[in-house]
């Protein structure tokens, strides 16, 4: 079985919104369930115009805690680095998912250019729409068909190899 990701067109969601829908999707681990506060997103884009690195902050009261950092350069860490007590392996592995796959989002910075986001508390709204971009960001190819196309061998059962709902 493989696990590889169907082709996409490049650039087919904006990079703003599949960061956006990473922090919404994990709200509650990031303002502790907390109706109110704000969650910022920093990010560069280096000189190749690709996203270079990200960091999330958590505002409480009056001041910022950064909640975790990561880069695309391998020598620097193995995903996400999280910071003052914050942990959440879905969203490591999302923004993981979204650094090694930038290819497949769009975004209207310039090289060497800096973005934020600010994210108030997520309605439900918000998270359905979080939850059918990541979905369609991250599609999967259909079972029993790989990226490329081949198909997959029949297990003892008779279906094509599972796979499972959650890509990161």
């Amino acid at each position: 079985m493989t696990t590889e990701l169907a082709p996409k067109a490049p650039g087919s969601v904006a990079l703003d919104h599949i960061l956006r829908s990473a922090v919404v999707l994990n709200w509650d681990v990031l303002a502790c369930g907390s109706t109110s506060g704000l969650v910022k997103i920093e990010y560069h884009i280096g000189s190749d115009g690709s996203l270079e690195y990200l960091r999330l902050w958590a505002r409480a009261r009056e001041y910022w805690s950064l909640i975790c950092d990561c880069s695309v350069d391998r020598g620097w860490s193995d995903g996400p680095r999280f910071s003052n007590g914050y942990h959440s392996r879905n969203l490591g592995r999302l923004l993981q998912s979204i650094m090694l796959n930038q290819n497949r989002f769009r975004h209207d910075r310039r090289p060497n250019s800096n973005g934020t986001l600010e994210i108030g508390p997520p309605t439900a709204a918000d998270t359905s729409s979080a939850t059918v971009r990541v979905s369609e960001a991250f599609q999967r190819p259909a079972c029993g068909v790989t990226a490329g196309g081949k198909k997959e061998p029949q297990d003892e059962a008779g279906e094509a190899g599972k796979l499972g709902a959650s890509v990161y």
